[in-house]
């Protein structure tokens, strides 16, 4: 009866471990130093034991991709950027004992493209070059190198399963995280923007991007795999949690790409799966919107209907505001101007904000990456966009398995319109989009009755 309750123990196990890892970190927060440590490490370690270094990589950048965020909020990184040098780091070390099955070097056509803008860019002496460089070009770079990596790599859907449930493993602890920081949101929330104190005391922006990447896994996890129910429950009651805490953050754009992703992977499971799916994800989908709708009413009741006037573009007055956009529209503007003044090598790396401050006064940064990369590298950075944008459609043409790869790659563009590459996430998921998935061929009962009793 047990051995039936709890089907995929180690998953349950690894759910409820990270539950405690959110409430450990809390009570005492010197933990998030060390756990930092233990995944900087582990995953070295991880990955050079490995006899499957592929897969071994995907798990460890996965839930490498999903952390950043935890241990930002929580003070455990040693320094901000880690988590996007590792998504480098790792990928580059499982090449160097494996070159031979390396095929994306289309990326690093991509990689030298940005890159070389660095070589025409004139910086002034009081300028912190390195850091701009970094803070520009660590997430691109990363994203370069972790596809460089993944493409046309060979997985199956059970290995990219496991991968995804990895990355929301720190989104349990996030969410666990958020609610005993700020337990009552009614009490914190007076207004319509996004809202610091229910999003950890960290960036709302880059918090809701992560717990939207944790409820279109789980979104996912509960239509297509096979769980008990005491483990359907679990996962239900989790993602719930997840995206309560989401919507209350007052940042929309993680949580609505999380939702149309997830609509996405349901029209691709409904077109491409066998009946026994087809039947699950409409119930799946009925009863989603139905607790959709629950959820969204009792958040509108502890935000005192606030919720409701930030996702239809109202201030806390119930007034309609000009400009939906919450003032990007102009930021993303002037970057387009910036790239019709310098249309072949743009204004160089790191530029962007002395230029906009110039032009507008204003220093708060549009958060789209595909007006930045204009702006910053010209026609160089119209050529790599087109690399990541063209790269994995044309794969698409020879595999047509992933079913999540429009979710992926659906992901990948909004976040970078909404958060930049801020994060070390985009270049995670971008990554998935280029892997060759395959199903596992079903062996013969008589087979596996002998590998059972071997």
């Amino acid at each position: 009866m047990l051995k039936r309750l709890f089907k995929n123990k180690r998953e349950l196990f690894l759910i409820l471990l990270h539950l405690a890892i959110g409430f450990s970190v809390f009570v005492l927060p010197f933990l998030s130093k060390l756990l930092s440590l233990i995944v900087l490490f582990g995953s070295f370690f991880v990955v050079l034991v490995a006899r499957n270094k592929t897969f071994a990589v995907l798990l460890c950048c996965a839930y490498v991709a999903t952390s950043d965020v935890f241990f930002r909020m929580t003070g455990g990184l040693f320094f901000y950027e880690l988590h996007k040098y590792l998504l480098i780091a790792l990928p580059l070390l499982a090449i160097v004992y494996d070159f031979a099955s390396v095929k994306g070097y289309v990326y690093l056509v991509y990689i030298l493209l940005l890159l070389s803008t660095i070589v025409i860019t004139e910086y002034n002496l009081n300028d912190e070059v390195r850091k701009m460089i970094a803070f520009n070009l660590s997430g691109p770079v990363s994203l370069g190198f972790f596809a460089f990596f993944c493409y046309k790599k060979k997985v199956t859907m059970k290995q990219l399963s496991k991968v995804f449930l990895y990355s929301a493993l720190p989104v349990v602890s996030i969410a666990v995280y958020l609610f005993l920081y700020n337990p009552s949101v009614k009490e914190v929330v007076t207004g319509t923007a996004s809202n610091f104190a229910t999003s950890g005391g960290f960036g709302p922006n880059q918090v809701a991007t992560i717990l939207g990447a944790g409820i279109f896994v789980f979104i996912t996890r509960l239509i297509i795999n096979k769980m008990s129910k005491i483990q359907m429950l679990i996962e239900f009651s989790i993602l719930c949690v997840i995206v309560f805490r989401g919507l209350v953050t007052f940042s929309r754009g993680g949580i609505l790409v999380a939702l149309i992703a997830s609509i996405v992977f349901c029209a691709m499971v409904f077109l491409k799966g066998n009946s026994k799916y087809v039947l699950k994800v409409v119930r799946m989908f009925a009863f989603f919107v139905i607790s959709g709708v629950v959820l969204w009413l009792y958040t509108v009741s502890r935000t005192s209907g606030l919720i409701e006037n930030r996702y239809t573009n109202k201030n806390a007055l119930g007034q309609e505001k000009k400009d939906v956009t919450t003032g990007r529209k102009q930021l993303i503007l002037v970057e387009f101007q910036a790239f019709f003044e310098n249309p072949v090598f743009g204004i160089g790396v790191g530029k962007n904000k002395e230029y906009r401050q110039e032009r507008t006064g204003i220093v708060a940064a549009s958060h789209n990456e595909f007006s930045r990369i204009l702006a910053e590298h010209g026609t160089f950075g119209l050529v790599a966009f087109l690399i990541l944008l063209l790269t994995p459609l044309i794969l698409r043409l020879e595999n047509r398995n992933n079913i999540y790869f429009y979710s992926c790659l659906i992901i990948w563009l909004l976040t970078i319109n909404h958060s930049a590459m801020r994060i070390a996430f985009p270049s995670f998921i971008y990554g998935l989009a280029v892997l060759d998935v395959h199903f596992e061929k079903k062996r013969p009962i008589e087979a596996k009755k002998k590998a059972l009793q071997s």
